[in-house]
């Protein structure tokens, strides 16, 4: 059901951003990043009128002949190709704001902000966060269940990822037993109530008593029993064993990702190379980017520190040590590894990111054609609604230069 943020009566949303004294702008402490948003680029020339059609070569050649003297010429093998058809997917946020809200919140002076000032509605960050979380795990889902205890959802300790759930109380979720396009969905409507990261517990109300061990949790309308609705992911790319953007990773061994298994301990940087090295005997003879699990990443940056050596920029009275990412050379080329929040911990992915973007209609906008604003009146309330919009997924052009890292144990990397 829709909700709609008012600012008086027992269940005002927003009555504590009309207060007189502030500081600046509204204090968030709900983690977020738009890393890979910020990497993977939108490509505006290919803005999509229909789909986006791109002719892949999947193998080469083959008629050769080899010998002496007069040959008999064996016969022509042509080379194979396929089209890759890429489409967008719509995301959309609505929000609602009653008339008295509006009223009060019309000059700076009495109200927190503005009505038609950005910050009176974190509209934006909750879009940049969702974004984020589509374009690394579109289709792939949020976490995987470990139990059911009453409603007491525990998390899989290599599908949790902390960053991800926070701030995610009243958040709709839908449970199925499968990420496959085909899963029964097990009960309705999971609305998130609280979240204990010590314990990787994300607690939901409603009914719940048909949700198991490895059902898969998404968001609410990101998929249907027997489709996708939701944008294709990083991961998903990362993951895909079948047909995908009408080419099949099954058939085709250039369009499938390669998995490495990094055993039953954590990431090194030796193992990272192993991975690289994958990519690699597919091609790849360009920079990777590899996202990696914070908590594994600081594992990382102590193995670098290890192999540093220190040379006549040494100084006593100041000695720096750490990173903010760690880029080394490998088979491929740089190899540059950076910590991600909202990476699951018991994965991380290589990908080269200069073939992987965004193809789309539109990056997130707040109108949809000329003048078109997304501000309107409700036709029987009393309020007016808001919303942002874009529609994208991500695609990338060499999908065999990605490597895709987990435990053998389903452990932490």
């Amino acid at each position: 059901m829709a909700t709609t943020n008012t600012g008086s009566g027992s269940s005002a949303t927003l009555a504590t951003r009309l207060k007189q004294v502030y500081a600046d702008g509204i204090t968030s402490i709900i983690p977020n990043s738009t890393e890979l948003m910020k990497r993977l680029k939108f490509r505006k020339e290919l803005e999509l009128g229909k789909e986006a059609v791109f002719d892949v070569q999947l193998s080469h050649e083959h008629g050769f002949t080899v010998g002496q003297g007069e040959l008999t010429l064996n016969a022509a093998v042509a080379q194979i190709a396929a089209n890759a058809k890429v489409d967008g997917y719509q995301v959309i946020l609505r929000s609602r704001v009653s008339y008295d809200l509006i009223s009060r919140a019309k000059t700076s002076k009495t109200a927190f902000a503005r009505f038609n000032d950005s910050k009176f509605i974190p509209m934006v960050e909750s879009f940049q966060k969702r974004q984020e979380i589509y374009a690394i795990y579109g289709r792939d889902g949020l976490g995987k269940v470990l139990s059911n205890t009453s409603g007491a959802l525990v998390i899989t300790v290599d599908t949790w990822a902390p960053s991800l759930w926070l701030g995610t109380e009243g958040l709709i979720l839908e449970a199925f037993d499968a990420k496959t396009a085909t899963a029964n969905q097990h009960n309705g409507d999971l609305t998130v109530s609280s979240i204990a990261i010590s314990t990787r517990t994300v607690t939901v109300t409603g009914t719940n008593s048909s949700v198991v061990a490895n059902d898969h949790l998404y968001y609410k309308g990101d998929r249907t029993t027997t489709a996708h609705n939701a944008p294709v992911g990083l991961m998903t790319i990362a993951r895909n064993t079948g047909m995908l953007y009408n080419i099949s990773a099954t058939t085709y061994a250039l369009w499938a990702a390669n998995a490495y298994d990094a055993g039953t301990s954590g990431l090194t940087l030796a193992k990272v190379l192993a991975a690289a090295a994958m990519s690699a005997d597919k091609g790849c003879d360009e920079k990777l980017t590899c996202l990696a699990p914070v908590s594994c990443f600081q594992s990382l940056v102590s193995d670098q520190a290890a192999l540093r050596k220190y040379d006549a920029s040494y100084s006593k009275a100041k000695v720096e040590n750490g990173a903010e990412s760690i880029i080394f050379y490998g088979a491929t080329g740089a190899i540059e590894i950076v910590p991600y929040m909202y990476m699951k911990q018991g994965e991380a992915v290589l990908f080269p990111e200069r073939f992987t973007y965004l193809i789309g209609s539109s990056e997130m906008v707040n109108q949809v054609g000329p003048g078109g604003d997304i501000v309107f009146d409700l036709e029987s309330t009393s309020a007016k609604e808001m919303r942002l919009f874009a529609e994208w997924t991500v695609f990338c052009e060499r999908p065999g230069w990605i490597t895709y890292i987990t435990r053998s144990d389903a452990g932490v990397l």
